[in-house]
């Protein structure tokens, strides 16, 4: 593993392949954020602590993870500093996952998350939207809250949906799809207000 500082506020980590065999951790746990991966994430920023003083303790933390075809994964880790002239939190995570001209080599075999994460901007559209898809997604779906954004999260969207076209337009009208969605989903557990679970689709239909 290797962490270099690419400025005041943020790191960038290197880790191979090796590197997540020697931890016993095969790819779907370090995609899907299980117990070994954010023990490795804490493991990383204690270590970026110690070489390069790199404290986020009192920080909130954006994250973004991609593979890279010579370096197995690569983590960027931005701390978003309140007392700096940042953008909000909502604004600065939207213009982050969606940029379309990131040069970045890939791996084919990319790994591929069965999660998905919106971002709703206004409460209307969150329950307006639930009750547009309702009929067409039979799947787990949970709600978060954040700095006056909603995400919603589904599961499974593929095996799920049952006319994606249809589907897919409505998404798109009404929210913007998230990228890196394993580490956000881990954002927003730790800093989003969990407003519903598991059927969080069926709950907001009903306004």
């Amino acid at each position: 593993m290797r962490i270099e500082r690419v400025g005041d506020n943020k790191i960038r980590i290197f880790v191979s392949y090796d590197d997540l065999e020697e931890r016993d951790i095969d790819l779907d746990a370090f995609s899907y954020n299980s117990p070994e991966t954010q023990e490795l994430f804490w493991d990383l920023m204690e270590q970026a602590e110690i070489e390069l003083g790199f404290e986020a303790q009192e920080s909130q933390l954006c994250i973004e993870a991609v593979s890279d075809v010579d370096q197995g994964f690569v983590i960027t880790i931005t701390k978003i500093d309140d007392d700096n002239d940042f953008e909000s939190i909502q604004k600065f995570i939207k213009n982050r996952y969606r940029k379309k001209d990131l040069a970045i080599k890939k791996k084919s075999s990319s790994i591929c998350s069965t999660m998905a994460i919106y971002a709703i901007e206004s409460f209307d559209d969150l329950c307006f939207l639930a009750s547009a898809i309702k009929p067409l997604y039979t799947g787990r779906s949970r709600v978060y809250s954040h700095d006056g954004l909603y995400y919603l999260v589904l599961f499974s969207v593929e095996s799920n949906v049952t006319n994606r076209k249809k589907f897919e337009s409505i998404m798109s009208e009404y929210s913007d799809k998230m990228s890196s969605v394993d580490f956000l989903e881990g954002y927003l557990n730790e800093y989003g207000k969990l407003l519903a679970d598991d059927d969080a689709i069926s709950l907001f239909a009903r306004f």
